[in-house]
């Protein structure tokens, strides 16, 4: 069976799939969703501090409700498809039936590019989607391209310590070995050596070897292809069982980042190849990724490029505290409460900008009858005391709050500004909130999106 749902969707226990319905596989799934959940880091940061997994949530009826994690989960041989909400064509359209794969990972490709908070492997795959069913495929073919992109760099050589008996000595002698085993046994002219080598075969270049091989089978014939490739070029290393948590133990300077960015992907393939939750050769798999990092990692990265020369851009900047000193019997503490904004730009013209970017489902502004109502209905409070917050701390007039549209939205004419003042020095001080809703969702023209999201950035810095 496969299922298609948005984010925040409650899907009652008789819809569900039939492997899913009963309290032990439910019981099961959560192990499964946990042991993931607990493994994410290796492929982005949602800022989720949560040791319970918060991919879906079980109701007390028996069904599940979908969180803000978009993508595939297969247990027990049936496949749950999540898709972002803003995918509707407006807030309260409930239509499933355009949603399409395909159209799903297009926008993946498209927003991770732009996204630092996941560390994805940027490479260029948009040509081969026609190809690609769905997300295992699209990070297989990934794995293997990005793997061939890093050999082709340069292939991976590292000191590996290595012991052995030698005739001579070489780096760190074991001389408890040497009293107590080699001189009783009339072998007093060898030596137990433990010393490094600069070696191909490492653990490394083992754990990528052993990934390629576990996924040879599961994957397209031009990513078999590919990774016929890479084992031919890794024919010198040793063939070596490994296990997701042996990427754990590798540490690598910043010289080979792009061999960790590998390391991080052999975790995953192979934490959900050597799932234990597999039943009759059906594998499970979870491939889900934070739409709200997704949405605020996208517009950022692409303000970036679109200001580029016209002022500097800082993602997650923290160089700020909510509270300047605790004090407690008269002795300092110092600062408390970083506050982190998701956007700061330093603006050539305009000065500093604060914008704050909220994953949220927003009615159309110009289509309002009651603009007020519209505004206090879809803003919530909290969003508005943060970016007030943020606007007194650091005195600035002007601070934005960014919306996602929905698909196949044409850009609003204006944008609603909510007036707040507040008093420093006896003087009163304006504060301008203004509410934007800024194009997320790729179609088939994705230089259209690029340029109305590029006009949406230019306005608010006009």
């Amino acid at each position: 069976m496969i299922a298609n749902y948005y984010e925040e969707s409650v899907i009652k226990n008789n819809r569900l799939p039939e492997e899913w319905q009963s309290i032990e596989s439910q019981e099961t799934l959560g192990e499964f969703l946990q042991l993931n959940w607990q493994q994410r880091k290796a492929f982005f940061n949602d800022g989720d501090y949560s040791t319970r997994q918060q991919f879906l949530s079980f109701t007390s009826q028996g069904g599940i409700r979908t969180n803000n994690y978009i993508g595939t989960i297969v247990f027990r041989g049936s496949q749950i498809n999540i898709f972002p909400k803003v995918f509707r064509e407006d807030k309260y359209d409930s239509d499933l039936s355009e949603l399409d794969m395909k159209h799903l990972m297009y926008n993946l490709v498209q927003w991770l590019n732009y996204c630092t908070r996941i560390s994805y492997p940027y490479i260029n795959i948009l040509s081969e989607l026609d190809d690609i069913t769905d997300l295992r495929e699209l990070f297989i073919t990934l794995f293997a391209r990005y793997t061939k992109h890093a050999m082709d760099r340069g292939l991976f050589y590292r000191y590996e310590d290595k012991t052995e008996s030698s005739l001579s000595v070489k780096g760190k002698v074991d001389y408890r070995d040497y009293y107590c085993k080699k001189i009783p046994t009339g072998q007093a002219y060898k030596f137990e050596c433990t010393f490094s080598n600069f070696e191909f075969d490492n653990t490394v270049n083992r754990i990528i070897k052993y990934t390629c091989k576990s996924i040879m089978n599961d994957t397209s014939s031009k990513n078999r292809k590919i990774l016929r490739n890479i084992l031919t070029r890794l024919n010198e290393v040793d063939d070596v069982k490994c296990s997701p948590y042996d990427c754990d133990k590798i540490r690598l300077s910043k010289l080979h980042s792009h061999y960790s960015m590998l390391l991080s992907m052999c975790k995953i393939l192979l934490l959900n190849k050597n799932s234990s939750y597999s039943v009759n050769n059906t594998e499970s798999f979870c491939f889900l990724f934070p739409t709200e990092v997704l949405f605020e990692g996208f517009i950022g990265g692409y303000m970036q490029e679109v200001l580029s020369g016209k002022g500097k851009v800082k993602l997650q900047a923290s160089d700020m505290a909510m509270v300047n000193d605790i004090v407690f019997s008269g002795e300092s503490y110092g600062k408390a409460f970083t506050m982190k904004h998701d956007i700061l730009v330093e603006h050539k013209e305009k000065g500093m900008v604060i914008l704050d970017t909220k994953y949220k489902m927003t009615e159309r502004f110009e289509e309002s009858i009651d603009i007020r109502r519209t505004l206090t209905d879809n803003v919530s409070q909290s969003d508005l005391y943060q970016i007030v917050t943020y606007a007194v701390k650091r005195d600035l007039p002007d601070v934005y709050l960014l919306y996602p549209m929905f698909r196949y939205e044409s850009e609003e004419p204006d944008m609603p500004m909510m007036k707040i003042e507040h008093l420093v020095d006896g003087q009163t001080k304006p504060i301008n909130v203004h509410i934007a809703r800024v194009p997320f969702i790729f179609e088939e023209n994705s230089e259209k999106t690029k340029i109305e999201l590029a006009n949406a950035i230019n306005k608010i810095f006009a």
